[in-house]
This record gives C-alpha cells, structure tokens and sequence, in this order.
C-alpha cells in the first residue's frame, strides 16, 4: 500500500480520466454505429433505382451500338462492292483479251 497522501486523488484522477475517455470514445462510436446503419439501409434503398438506370443505360448503348454499326455498314458495303465489280470486271476484260 502506498503511503502518499496524494494516492487516493491520484486514484480518483485516473478514475476520472478513464471515465471521460470512455466518454469521449462513446459519442464516435454511437455516431458511427448509426452512420453505417443508416448507409446500409440507404444502400438498399438505392439499389433498384441505381439498377433501372443501368438497364436503361445498357439500352441507350445497344441502341447507339447498333446505330453506328448501320452507318458504318453502307461505306463498307460500298467499298466490298467496288472491289468486287472491279476484280470481276478485270477478270471479263482479261478473259475477253486473252479469249
């Protein structure tokens, strides 16, 4: 046992001290405790709105997708026919030469 005279008070201090850090850790923690209750609920709520706009996203995509591969398709389809009249009319012309 100590013999201080100050040793009951030093006791009492850390007692106090231990009470206000548990205190003092108590309101975060409440507060976080009800942040992520809160976030999760909100996260449910949020989940098939955020949903519907991906659907509708991928729609606009497909759409857009399948626009442009229209577009791009008639300068190609273009193109591949040139090439094709151009090697069949070759081959008439060395056919006709040759014939």
């Amino acid at each position: 046992m100590d013999d201080s005279i100050l040793a009951p008070w030093r006791d009492l201090s850390i007692v106090w001290f231990i009470l206000w850090t548990f205190i003092f850790m108590l309101i975060p923690g409440a507060v976080f405790f009800f942040a992520l209750k809160y976030l999760r609920k909100f996260n449910r709520w949020l989940k098939i709105p955020l949903l519907t706009a991906h659907v509708w996203a991928l729609r606009i995509e497909q759409g857009t997708t399948r626009a442009s591969d229209r577009i791009a398709a008639i300068p190609i389809n273009l193109h591949s026919r040139a090439a094709q009249a151009n090697v069949t009319v070759r081959g008439v012309i060395d056919y006709l030469r040759n014939g």
